[in-house]
């Protein structure tokens, strides 16, 4: 082989390398900016939001399970919230067991309502499956896949 082909194989070889490490890069950026976006996004409701008949709410996380949040996070209930692991979800539950539109919570008639939504691994208020919109109080434990919310 020639020095000249030598040459020109590296720097193939050089110019693949600088690509696949700007992919890397790119690709890290991506997952960073959805995380931060998860634990950014919803609960940026204001209190004029709610109901005026019933008092604000908010979820906060007790236990991650395998997603990316982190117990602690919050998140405030607007007068209607959807839950699950889409993207359009006002609150994004990314873990690999919840549905895409897992639950939703409500406010009407003065009171805090969940629903599951057909979900495939079921929503859980106390541990016990919600079949049928039910109310919620202050202190319930709401679990969605492997992720458990508390709602204050």
């Amino acid at each position: 082989m020639s020095l000249e082909i030598q040459v020109l194989v590296l720097r193939l070889v050089l110019i693949i390398g600088l690509y696949l490490f700007l992919l890397a890069v790119a690709a890290v950026a991506w997952r960073e900016l959805r995380a931060s976006a998860v634990r950014t996004s919803a609960g940026v409701a204001t209190p004029a939001a709610a109901a005026s008949s019933t008092e604000q709410r908010r979820l906060t996380v007790v236990d991650a399970g395998e997603s990316a949040l982190r117990a602690g996070d919050g998140f405030r209930l607007r007068p209607v919230t959807s839950l699950g692991r889409d993207m359009a979800n006002t609150i994004v539950i990314p873990d690999p067991s919840a549905s895409g539109e897992h639950a939703l919570i409500s406010t009407r008639d003065g009171h805090w309502w969940l629903e599951d939504l057909g979900s495939t691994n079921g929503t859980y208020l106390n541990d016990t499956s919600v079949e049928a919109p039910t109310i919620i109080a202050r202190g319930d434990i709401i679990r969605v896949g492997h992720v458990q919310l508390k709602l204050e």
